[in-house]
């Protein structure tokens, strides 16, 4: 039976079919908005950290400003890659099948943001453990390298014009992210075992150390948990973009630990207050928390109040290395008994 020649043809009939964008952009758009809400996050930080520690160096207040810039570019780039697949290249399947140059810059891009982030933390146990340095140093290596891998990466997206050949180099972009993953556990490791190794008994001081741990297992899990499933979803689906779904957000997380560690310091700086005596003739001049005991008598312990003799511009790495200067005997704030001597054998 002859179909009726007064039924109007489907017109999108005659159009190559599209593939199924789920695995694909549909993981680079689910991406973008956990990114977006990510860099809200950084923006809301960023603010507040310039208004709680306006006396902190140049070099720190220059590392978050380059920071942000460099998150403000991912953020372009990833609402780019959007906008051009799914609205410019609409009713143009055969656009879905090559990169364009935003999508081939991130992981250039994100592997800079991941390294900035993680120098600070590098530093940090460089300050904290001089006996570990070895360990930063062998960090430091791998964030090189995998900046190596990403740019390899960007280079390759560009040389290569079609997502099905970039499917050989993919392995690029699942070994930067295992170079990632290798140095968030070790500064993680060795911070917090050099934190631990630096308990004093004393309650408050080891709360502060208790909570600068846990920071530290927060932040490396955050980031960790994402490089390591982007590095697996790049090895065993080459073919999808669900890698670079989860890297959007992962970038992001490097931003916010780092800047969750600066904001985090008047926080530790209240937790910490309490009084300190300091038995030290050799001290260091005190700000308005000493009280004398006996006036004219240098053999009787000052009490030193924590809250006004820490600095809460300094880094919390700092902080610590102030305690172990500015006391040498802690008193507990509870019974009044002098608990321990504070002995920094890691830190001089």
């Amino acid at each position: 039976m002859d179909a009726n020649p007064d039924t109007p043809l489907n017109p999108l009939a005659l159009l190559p079919k599209v593939p199924a964008l789920d695995n694909t952009f549909g993981a680079v758009l689910l991406g973008t908005f956990v990114g977006l809400v990510l860099y809200g996050l950084t923006l809301h930080q960023s603010y507040r950290y310039f208004r709680m520690y306006p006396g902190d160096s140049s070099v720190l207040k220059g590392l978050v400003i380059f920071v942000l810039i460099l998150e403000t570019f991912t953020s372009a780039l990833s609402l780019h890659v959007c906008y051009y697949y799914l609205v410019t290249s609409y009713f143009n399947p055969l656009a879905l099948l090559s990169g364009t140059w935003s999508i081939n810059l991130f992981p250039v891009v994100s592997g800079i943001v991941m390294t900035a982030s993680q120098s600070f933390f590098a530093r940090r146990v460089w300050v904290l453990g001089p006996r570990y340095r070895i360990l930063v140093c062998i960090a430091a290596i791998l964030c090189i390298l995998e900046i190596g891998f990403f740019a390899a990466a960007t280079a390759e997206a560009f040389i290569i014009p079609t997502f099905e050949g970039f499917k050989r180099v993919t392995w690029l972009v699942s070994t930067g992210s295992t170079m990632a993953v290798t140095a968030d556990i070790l500064l993680t490791v060795v911070l917090i075992y050099v934190l631990k190794h630096n308990r004093t008994g004393v309650k408050r001081t080891d709360s502060m150390l208790d909570i600068m741990i846990m920071y530290s297992i927060n932040t490396g899990l955050l980031t960790g948990v994402f490089n390591l499933l982007s590095l697996l979803f790049a090895y065993i689906r080459p073919g999808d973009l669900i890698y670079i779904g989860i890297g959007i957000p992962g970038t992001k997380m490097y931003a916010n630990t780092l800047l969750a560690a600066l904001n985090s310091r008047m926080s530790l700086k209240e937790k910490c207050s309490g009084p300190f005596i300091e038995t030290s003739p050799f001290s260091l001049s005190m700000k308005s928390g000493i009280h004398a005991q006996s006036q004219g008598n240098p053999s009787v312990p000052r009490h030193v109040n924590v809250q006004d003799s820490i600095d809460p511009t300094l880094t919390t790495d700092s902080m610590i290395l102030e305690l172990s200067t500015k006391s040498q005997w802690v008193c507990d704030g509870v019974d009044g008994e002098i608990i321990s001597d504070l002995e920094r054998q890691d830190v001089k």
